[in-house]
This record gives C-alpha cells, structure tokens and sequence, in this order.
C-alpha cells in the first residue's frame, strides 16, 4: 500500500469514526446535530457532551476548568502544565548532564554545570578530576603542600588559607581510603 492509499483509508476511517458518533444536540429542547463535543468535566476530559455550534459555544462561555480549585491548586497546575506534567530539575543538574562527556571540550563550561558532592568539591580544590587515584591524590597533596606551607611563604596569610582548604580536602579525602 503507497502513501497516498494509507492517507485516503485513513481519510476513510476517521469520517466512519465520525459519523458513528454523531448524535443529536444535548442542550435541552435543541434539535440539531450535536457535531462539536465539549468535556463533560475537569476529571474526564476524554469523555465528551455533543452540542450545535450554537449551544457548545455557550457552553463553553460557561464552563470553568478550574471552578472549585483553591488558588494554591490552580497554580500548582500552571506549574506543571509548563513542564507539561513532567519531572523536570534545575537547567545544568539534571541526571542527562551529569552522564554527559566531552572529550572534545566543545562545550566548555557548560558540561561542568553538574550536582557536586562534598568529595567533587575536595578534588577541586586539590585541582583533580573525578578519576583521580589515590596515589595521585596523594603526591598532589605533598605537592601543594610544599608550595602553600605558611613557613615556605614567609607567613603569608592567603597561603596559609589554602594550606588549610588543601589540608581539609585530604583529610576529607583520605578519610575514606
């Protein structure tokens, strides 16, 4: 069966579905054609009430989604309507772009955008990457060490600080080993 076959028995199929939910007008008193549906209510929107022209254009003048609903409702359903009603995190944190790699360096920044952990935030400070083993932890550490004692700078209060921030991120990472 070709495309355009597909495209006229489908044509086909839904005039048949059509006609065979025709009926009358349910406004009382009303006898035309009930060829336009409205939803009977907010909790059964694929259950229809079959109208004229006329009367569904009132009756959906009159008909209120959110009648009933307390203001802290209506916008906790605005809310999820902007995700259409799917989980959504922060831009940057989500678990796609914690999985994420870029070997290329294409993107830059943005791959860094992840959720970090405490152990994350000790390896960045000991200038490491998630991989790092614990002997490069380690000769890392003796590295930055030296460099930052307060003794080897003449007291200098900044290094003194990193010293610190270097020493509690290899004790917070050798704590586990």
């Amino acid at each position: 069966m070709n495309r355009s076959q597909l495209r006229r028995n489908t044509a086909l199929l839904r005039d048949v579905e059509w006609d065979s939910q025709r009926q009358g007008c349910e406004w009382p008193g009303c006898e035309l054609d009930g060829e336009f549906r409205a939803p009977t209510s907010r909790s059964a929107l694929r259950q229809f009430r079959w109208f004229c022209l006329n009367h569904v254009r009132c009756y959906n003048r009159s008909w209120n989604f959110f009648a009933g609903l307390s203001e802290a409702q209506i916008e906790e359903i605005r809310r999820r309507d902007t995700v259409w009603d799917r989980p959504s995190w922060p831009m940057g944190t989500g678990p796609t772009i914690q999985r994420m790699e870029d070997p290329l360096f294409l993107l830059g920044k943005r791959v860094e955008a992840r959720a970090h952990t405490p152990r994350d935030a000790a390896l960045a400070e000991l200038g490491l990457d998630r991989l790092a083993s614990f002997e490069k932890i380690k000769s890392r550490y003796k590295l930055l060490a030296k460099k930052h004692h307060p003794d080897a700078n003449g007291g200098s209060k900044n290094s003194e600080k990193k010293f610190v921030a270097i020493q509690e991120a290899y004790d917070f990472l050798t704590r586990d080993a």
